[in-house]
């Protein structure tokens, strides 16, 4: 069965969630084949997210100190919908540059991307940095929580399907693999979030933003 196949759900936001699919079935679509592969990297991207702010620098700074990557491009504009939500008017990027200050990674190894609002245009401006030098790139590092992972690598895998991607999981508690089903479908709490990325994945999928995987 293709990603495209399954049903999108009529969710509504800051409502609970309810879902055609039941759990198993959801921790497959979402976090199977998300797995680190403990490839180094040069090129590390960083996606951003307001309400996780404090796990994505945690792991940055735990994975470059394990010399997984060298170069980090950090990204998220002021107009996501997470920092809408905490209704800071930093960018995502800023945020987070901010708290590597007094870490021991170089200023010039860090990049902002603060023009970007979502996903897609994450993607899309940070390989413009990465693509300015570096034309034969043929891997990339990304950092993201687990349950986003697999987003972002079938829509890079759409748009650059040459490049290897290493995924690194930024863990939350609260919406990982192991721990989502435990929590309850109110908005933003973690079983709302994976059936959110579900649904997503599926309408992406049937929208060709992403790569149409199969589903076993």
């Amino acid at each position: 069965m293709k990603l495209s196949n399954l049903i999108v759900d009529d969710l509504k936001p800051r409502e609970p969630a309810t879902t055609t699919y039941d759990d198993e079935f959801i921790t497959k679509v979402v976090f199977d084949g998300i797995k680190d592969d403990l490839k180094n990297n040069e090129w590390c991207i960083v996606f951003g997210n307001s309400l996780q702010i404090n796990e994505r620098v945690k792991t940055i700074i735990e994975k470059y100190n394990e010399k997984r990557f060298e170069k980090i491009i950090l990204c998220g504009g002021k107009s996501g919908i997470s920092n809408v939500i905490e209704k800071n008017d930093v960018s995502e990027a800023m945020r987070m540059k901010n708290m590597l200050v007094n870490t021991n990674i170089p200023d010039e190894n860090i990049y902002l991307e603060e023009n970007s609002n979502n996903t897609f245009e994450n993607i899309d401006n940070a390989f413009n940095i990465i693509l300015k030098d570096n034309k034969g790139i043929d891997s990339i590092s990304i950092i993201s929580g687990e349950y986003h992972l697999k987003r972002c690598l079938l829509a890079i895998n759409k748009k650059y399907p040459d490049i290897s991607v290493t995924t690194i999981p930024s863990y939350d508690g609260y919406a990982d693999k192991d721990n989502w089903y435990k929590s309850s479908n109110n908005w933003n709490e973690g079983r709302c979030m994976i059936i959110w990325e579900r649904n997503l994945l599926t309408k992406y999928a049937k929208e060709n933003k992403i790569v149409d995987i199969d589903i076993k």
